[in-house]
Order: structure tokens, then sequence, then C-alpha cells
């Protein structure tokens, strides 16, 4: 009988090919393994095919977020460069396109700024309003937005809702003078000046560490004693 030839097909009964216990036995495992595993065939094989379709499904849904965010971030650069209320309409497409974006966000905020621009700040407001409930106070927006709502409720007469949005900024590193400055103003335009006076003292407080001839110091100074002698 002639050798057998490395490219002559191997004869393989069709009952081996979905025996994994077979494989097994090939690999030395165990017999109680084996055993568990001639038994289990059929919801082995129902398991590994809901893992692969869960791994090609999360594969899938990866592409399609990375392809989203990169056409997100691409719409709002071309909205950004367009002029007059034709980029309003392109912000707006962002916003409706790519919904829960950080361009999406972003678009918001320019939307924002542009109504605050038009005098219209309740429109502003509301833009503002919308990006906060999107994010956490961990978000690099937290503090714009923040920012952005104290002045659209002040300039609303919303002083109340504006000194709390104020009051928040006075404990976010880097908008402590804003928080502390913007609720000082509210106050003295409702003429409670001894809660302005309160505001900036605390503030001055908190630059304890600055030079005595800073320039904040200064101003800071000069506008509590004029709030004093008026009072």
């Amino acid at each position: 009988m002639a050798d057998q030839s490395v490219f002559d097909k191997i004869h393989v009964d069709e009952r081996d090919k979905a025996d994994l216990g077979g494989v097994l036995e090939q690999l030395n495992l165990p017999p109680a393994v084996i055993e568990f595993v001639r038994k289990n065939q059929r919801t082995i094989y129902i398991v590994i095919g809901v893992i692969t379709a869960v791994v090609v499904t999360w594969a899938l849904y990866d592409s399609y977020h990375d392809k989203k965010i990169a056409e997100s971030s691409s719409a709002l650069s071309v909205a950004q460069k367009i002029e007059g209320d034709d980029k309003v309409a392109a912000l707006q497409d962002v916003v409706n396109d790519y919904t829960g974006t950080a361009a999406a966000r972003w678009a918001k905020i320019e939307l924002a700024r542009h109504f605050t621009s038009k005098a219209d700040n309740a429109a502003a407001l509301q833009h503002y309003q919308d990006v906060r409930q999107s994010i956490d106070d961990t978000n690099p927006l937290f503090a714009l937005v923040v920012f952005g709502i104290a002045q659209a409720e002040e300039a609303l007469s919303n002083y109340d809702f504006a000194v709390q949005e104020y009051s928040i900024l006075k404990t976010i590193n880097g908008f402590e003078s804003i928080g502390y400055t913007g609720a000082a103003r509210i106050y003295e335009v409702q003429g409670k000046n001894d809660s302005a006076v309160q505001e900036l003292e605390e503030y001055l407080g908190t630059l304890i560490g600055d030079a005595p001839e800073s320039a904040e110091k200064i101003y800071i100074s000069e506008k509590i004693s004029r709030l004093k002698e008026s009072q």
C-alpha cells in the first residue's frame, strides 16, 4: 500500500466533528471534565454562540460610536466657522443629529452664547440648563455652564436663583472671584449692602496668601469701604 500523502484528505466522521468530548480527550483532560462537556454540549454551543454575538455586536457599536464622535466633531467645527443666522441653524443641526455627544453639548453652549449676545436671556438660560442636565460637576464644562446660568438668571432679574449659582462658583477652583463678586453685586443691586459686604469680606479672606498690595486685594478692600460708607 502506497504511503499516504500529506495532501490526501483525511476522512473524519461527521459525528466526531461535533463531539467536543473527543477533542477534549485528545487534550488529555480529566474524564470528569470530558463527561460534563458531552452531557452539556448543546448548552455549551449556545453559550459560545451568545458570547460571540455579544462580542461582535459590541465591536460594531464601538465602531459606530467612534464614527459618530468623529462626524459630530467635524460638523461642530464647520458650524463654528459659519456667520449669521446660518450659524444658528448649523449649530442646531449638530444638537439634533448628534444628541448625547460632547459636540452637541458644546453646540448648545455656543447657541446659549449667541442668544446672550442678542439679549435673549431666556433662550440662553434654557440652553445652559439643558447642558447641565447632561453633565455632572466633574465635567470640565460644568463651571462654564454654571457661570452662564448665573449670568442669565441675573439678567432676567431672578436674583435668588442667580445667587445660588454664584454660590456654586465660590466652591470651584479658579471661579471663586466670579462667585463672590457676582453674589455681592446682586446684593448691592437689591440694596442689601450688609450682605454684599459679607460676601466681599469672605472673598478677601480667601486671598490671605496674596501680597498685601495685590490689585485684587486693593480693589476688594476699596469696594468694601465704599459699601460700608453708603450704609
